[in-house]
């Protein structure tokens, strides 16, 4: 005769109610992601307004990434600009053609009242990591007319350098 106090035994000799199932476990996993993904979306990361920040992130990742495909393949990189656009090219045979990498070919439009310095130009990075002038590279970009970031690159470094009013 079995005790009401002590737990039922299993086959494998344990209590029957000893422990999660996997099926609560992955319930509890469910719950969880759900959560963190509600938490997520209504946090967002907190520069939605920042589209000037945004927009100098990603041209200090483009320029650190032309920069490591020059050190990579020993081909020299153009950087053209005009106020609402930028783009790369590589010197292949006798010209300058579209970039090889995917992300670096095709030019970036800017957003609406975003632009890139009052005129447009071309800095040069030879294979041994010089700028065409030897001077730093510095832009701006301009939110409504009024300075927002400034990037400098130096040919082997990218970099925010402050934020304007």
């Amino acid at each position: 005769m079995r005790h009401p106090a002590l737990p039922r035994q299993t086959r494998g000799g344990g209590a029957a109610d000893a422990g999660v199932t996997l099926i609560e476990v992955l319930v509890v996993l469910v719950l969880v992601g759900v959560m963190a993904g509600t938490v997520a979306l209504s946090v967002g990361n907190g520069g939605r307004g920042d589209v000037a920040g945004q927009q100098a992130d990603l041209l200090v990742a483009r320029l650190n990434r032309a920069a490591d495909e020059v050190i990579l393949t020993g081909s020299a990189m153009r950087f053209d600009w005009t106020a609402q656009s930028y783009g790369f090219s590589v010197y292949q045979g006798d010209s300058w053609e579209p970039h090889s990498v995917a992300l670096l070919a095709e030019p970036h439009i800017l957003p609406d009242r975003l632009r890139l310095g009052e005129t447009a130009g071309s800095a040069t990075l030879s294979a041994d990591m010089r700028l065409d002038d030897g001077k730093v590279l510095a832009l701006e970009l301009l939110w409504s007319g009024s300075r927002a970031e400034q990037i400098t690159f130096d040919g082997i470094n990218a970099e925010r350098v402050g934020q304007g009013s």
